[in-house]
């Protein structure tokens, strides 16, 4: 007997951030894997959640979400993003931008139909494509350059890197174009990008924008869990976005997580905002999925949401994360390691190129199973320098591509990046 449904047959094992955070605790080392804050969140949330578990009815409340919710997030949004929301319509709440993307994909995805993702791409989007029994294409982002240790640094003025648009990450239009066709339902984009850091400026936007039109059956999911962590001239929030561009937001969906602006993973609050015709199928799938989210949380968040409607919060949280971004990548140029180096644009991510490492041949082998360089190098980090960082081969289509480059999170307190810093010199 085979109890288990053949499409989660490749996903029985730990997930890859799993894995690298129980090998950090047990060799004790500085993870910088997984995405995850290890600095407090803000008070604000927990009185919030206690003054809330004290009064709001805990009972089941609208599957699209609670209205205090709901309403907050509206005004919230209009007000950061300059989207007018229906909040009746246009705006659906699930447990974290994850359970969001679940309900996207089953509310617009058909068996056969076809996803468009733009690699590096989150390595959570394909397996929720193939769920669906859909089929994902990748299209390759390529770096004009790499920069070596001489040549970063010359960018490192008045305590940050600045970034230039010479050594941006260009996505294959060419390459789109060819591969977009009549069975394409879905185009899923990350901006900010996890995990390089690209921002899609206006002109990428424009010329996505001219093919599309082209296909009128196309979706646009707008990844935006990044939305408040921007830098150098982007502010939070106020960026080149699909669902504001006028000639892709009536086609786009935006999804973006309470929890990775309140720096909570574990909050759970993902929002979709979008068309009503789009958003229409994807409150049918919360339905049907986890059908209600828990209350206290909702309103909890709903108060910080009121709280921090003029900005200032998400200033300094812009701020902190530019600052730790800027000390982890001088610690990396710094470090005994010679790889090449890109300035993120926001998100939690630094990418880093491996290409010209020496890498002991030991750390190729798992179980008789020839690893990729991406792989072998996350374990000759954990084994021999005692710091965590992800392989970026998983976030793409081609393994190859990705195989070269590793993702370091700076979303941790300066002690931590200072001690995995300590460890690299």
């Amino acid at each position: 007997m085979q109890p288990i449904a053949n499409r989660m047959l490749n996903y029985l094992q730990p997930q890859m951030y799993a894995k690298f955070t129980m090998l950090a605790n047990q060799k004790g080392c500085v993870n910088l894997g997984q995405g995850f804050p290890n600095f407090p969140s803000p008070q604000m949330l927990r009185d919030a959640l206690s003054e809330e578990a004290q009064t709001e009815s805990l009972q089941y409340t609208m599957t699209s979400g609670h209205p205090k919710l709901l309403n907050s997030a509206s005004k919230f949004f209009e007000q950061q993003i300059g989207c007018k929301v229906n909040v009746d319509k246009e705006i659906m709440v699930s447990s974290g931008a994850q359970a969001v993307l679940s309900c996207v994909m089953q509310g617009v995805l058909n068996p056969g139909d076809e996803v468009i993702l733009f690699d590096p791409a989150f390595d959570l989007y394909r397996p929720m494509i193939e769920f669906q029994g859909a089929k994902h294409i990748g299209v390759p982002i390529i770096p004009k350059k790499l920069n070596n240790k001489q040549e970063i640094i010359k960018r490192y003025r008045n305590g940050k890197f600045q970034y230039s648009q010479d050594d941006d990450w260009e996505l294959d239009f060419n390459y789109l174009e060819k591969v977009i066709n009549k069975k394409t339902k879905l185009l899923l984009l990350n901006s900010p990008m996890n995990p390089i850091g690209k921002v899609f400026s206006t002109e990428e936007y424009n010329q996505l924008a001219d093919i599309l039109d082209k296909h009128p059956q196309v979706v646009v999911c707008e990844d935006a869990a990044y939305h408040h962590i921007t830098f150098g001239k982007y502010q939070p929030f106020n960026y080149p976005r699909c669902i504001t561009h006028p000639r892709l937001k009536d086609r786009t969906v935006c999804v973006t997580s309470a929890g990775k602006m309140y720096s909570a993973t574990g909050l759970r609050i993902g929002f979709a905002v979008g068309n009503e015709e789009i958003i229409k199928g994807i409150k049918a799938a919360q339905t049907y999925h986890i059908f209600c989210l828990n209350p206290v949380i909702q309103t909890a968040t709903a108060r910080c949401l009121d709280q921090t409607i003029d900005g200032k919060y998400f200033q300094s949280v812009k701020n902190l994360y530019e600052e730790q971004a800027n000390m982890l990548l001088k610690g990396l140029v710094e470090s005994r390691l010679n790889m090449n180096y890109w300035v993120p644009q926001g998100g939690y991510f630094v990418v880093t190129d491996i290409s010209e490492i020496q890498i002991p041949e030991k750390y190729f082998n798992d179980n008789g199973f020839r690893l990729t360089r991406d792989f072998a190098f996350a374990y000759y980090m954990i084994n021999e320098f005692g710091v965590v960082c992800i392989p970026c081969s998983p976030y793409y289509e081609n393994k190859a591509l990705g195989q070269n480059y590793v993702r370091w999170a700076f979303c941790k307190t300066s002690e931590t990046i200072q001690e995995a810093i300590n460890r690299l010199k």
